[in-house]
């Protein structure tokens, strides 16, 4: 190498001695701050995806890459938006070793991701091809977006022998072959040196409810009817009673029978009513709740139904379980969520096939299978209909008119939002299954996603789990979220001036209830899951419930006068 080209290479060279971080992969990118390391390419007039910037940070566990381009593109597949888009890691920072994409770099891993094709090329072996599972690697979204997450385990060992990163410094390229896009640009190096800084250790998520009378939805893809898989009972009863949902919606049951799905609710949550648990079904959607389903609905793979909610709550519950066209049916996928956006906006105008009360909550839930374009996740958000001539014109979903919503749930063991994962596939990990929801109406008080495979022996004892509990079940892992309803939003307002005291709160035998107006009042005392305890009508200002008989805990006190204003309390049994 001559003087002149050491010179440049030199001047060219940048070395990072980054900041360590704790990291999401979870599509959502505002962990990555300013303040970690980017790199940022020259201004580049070119055709196709051109590659802007990429961040990197670690933590003890994993190398982070953040990637942005000029444009959408679906990482995993290059066929949508066309793309040819490489990752080139030189792992032991040695230019002279691994597979030569350049006099400045030697890859140890290469990674095709449009093709999903990964290789490796360590010392003194051949160059061979692994899949994403053998270097364990996560990327976030799995839909188009200019801006993509990427982690890779340092204690990865691809091939059984090499571990992947030997040095405390990495060197990284990448590479848009199809406009002959490199970053950095030839003639310039990016090495990055790990930070061995500790930090926030992610915070473990707890499975059980926070309060009893949240509203528990689950959205749970069964795998080809593996719920009559009599070899995959054991594992489904234990995750089940260990969720213990309110509302659950299976996918990919279809040959299962309400009979059979309800025998399995009965016995493993018997609910101690009369009717126990009530099961609806629609081809390959089967919907499962605690509560009387009123109403229902037939939408392409789309299953509303409206569930008559304890009084208690002071509203009924619209839930739609959703499992959505697969893979490459882009065009199917968006006339189906075309679909439910119209459904959703004729249900908050008066006719048509379905008319709700104002402020009624929605939930929309279900493997969505969103692989390809982001179109579909924008609509069930912002109701921005594509196809209007069939559908009509889009317009927001909530009742405020802003956009529905979608906490990206993390698992509740590492900080990651991945839904499905199969090893044998050369797919990495994705999130496929969502729960989209009124949140003008609706708290999401907590959700997650539960992994047994990624949860520790300690805290797979506290539930009574068991490791390959969720591999062994499905190929989709269940996601659950808690909510709570606003009730000041709910179209019959609660009316506070009516009453005046209730006490003592806590009580032990009884409970007193003062009330301002002298008039007909009904009384009903609700259990934390909504079953109704004792009830009472009486024309009075001053009420005495005699609680004695009922066990301790936490109960809803609904107090409705004759005008049909109600004012809901909680109150706790001692």
């Amino acid at each position: 190498m001559n003087k002149l080209l050491l010179t440049i290479l030199i001047l060219f060279s940048f070395y990072s001695y980054s900041q360590s971080a704790s990291i999401r992969i979870d599509g959502n990118f505002d962990d990555w701050t300013s303040d970690l390391t980017t790199f940022t390419d020259t201004n580049e007039s070119l055709d196709g995806i051109d590659l802007l910037e990429f961040q990197v940070t670690n933590d003890a566990e994993y190398l982070y890459i953040k990637v942005k381009a000029n444009k959408e593109f679906d990482l995993t597949d290059g066929d949508i938006i066309p793309h040819n888009f490489f990752m080139y890691l030189d792992t032991d920072n040695d230019s002279s070793t691994g597979f030569r994409v350049r006099d400045d770099y030697g890859a140890e891993l290469g990674i095709q991701f449009g093709e999903r094709v990964l290789f490796n090329n360590f010392v003194n072996t051949p160059k061979t091809q692994v899949n994403f599972s053998e270097v364990g690697l996560r990327a976030a979204p799995t839909v188009t977006s200019k801006e993509f997450e990427i982690a890779i385990p340092r204690a990865s060992i691809p091939d059984g022998i090499n571990p992947l990163f030997p040095s405390p410094s990495v060197k990284i390229l990448i590479r848009n072959r199809t406009n002959f896009d490199w970053l950095p640009n030839l003639n310039s190096v990016f090495t990055y040196t790990f930070d061995e800084t500790p930090t926030t250790p992610y915070q473990p998520v707890d499975i059980n409810k926070s309060d009893d009378s949240f509203i528990r939805v689950v959205a749970y893809n069964t795998k080809l009817n593996s719920l009559l898989d009599t070899n995959k009972l054991d594992e489904y009863e234990r995750l089940i009673k260990v969720i213990q949902p309110d509302v659950i919606g299976f996918v990919e049951s279809a040959d299962t029978t309400i009979e059979y799905i309800k025998s399995l609710f009965d016995s493993w949550i018997p609910l101690g009513t009369a009717n126990g648990w009530y099961v609806k079904k629609h081809g390959g959607e089967v919907t499962v709740s605690r509560w009387e389903i009123t109403q229902e609905w037939d939408l392409d793979r789309q299953f509303p139904v409206l569930i008559d909610l304890p009084d208690s709550y002071g509203t009924d519950l619209l839930y739609t379980n959703a499992h959505l066209n697969c893979c490459g049916a882009d065009d199917r996928r968006q006339r189906q969520v075309d679909e439910y956006a119209a459904f959703v906006l004729d249900a908050k105008s008066p006719g048509g096939q379905i008319t709700l009360p104002k402020n009624t909550p929605i939930v929309y839930s279900g493997d969505l299978n969103l692989v390809g374009l982001s179109n579909q996740l924008a609509t069930l958000l912002t109701g921005q209909i594509q196809n209007v001539g069939t559908y009509g014109s889009g317009a927001p979903l909530d009742w405020d008119d802003t956009d529905f919503k979608h906490d990206n749930a993390l698992q509740t063991d590492i900080p990651m939002a991945y839904t499905w994962r199969s090893d044998g596939s050369n797919f990495p990990p994705g999130k496929l299954d969502f729960i989209i929801y009124s949140d003008y109406v609706l708290n999401a008080e907590k959700t997650f996603v539960i992994q047994t495979e990624e949860m520790p022996s300690e805290r797979l004892n506290l539930f009574g789990l068991q490791e390959f509990d969720t591999s062994t079940a499905s190929d989709h892992f269940p996601v659950v979220a808690d909510f709570s309803i606003n009730r000041n939003t709910l179209s019959t307002k609660e009316n506070f001036v009516f009453v005046n005291k209730v006490f003592p709160n806590p009580a032990t035998n009884k409970i007193n209830i003062q009330l301002n107006v002298f008039d007909t009042y009904n009384i009903h005392l609700y259990n934390a899951v909504g079953n109704l305890i004792l009830t009472t009508e009486k024309e009075t200002n001053s009420i005495e419930l005699d609680i004695n008989t009922i066990s301790g805990g936490l109960y809803h006190l609904a107090i409705t006068n004759s005008k049909g204003e109600r004012k809901f309390i909680k109150v706790l049994k001692k």
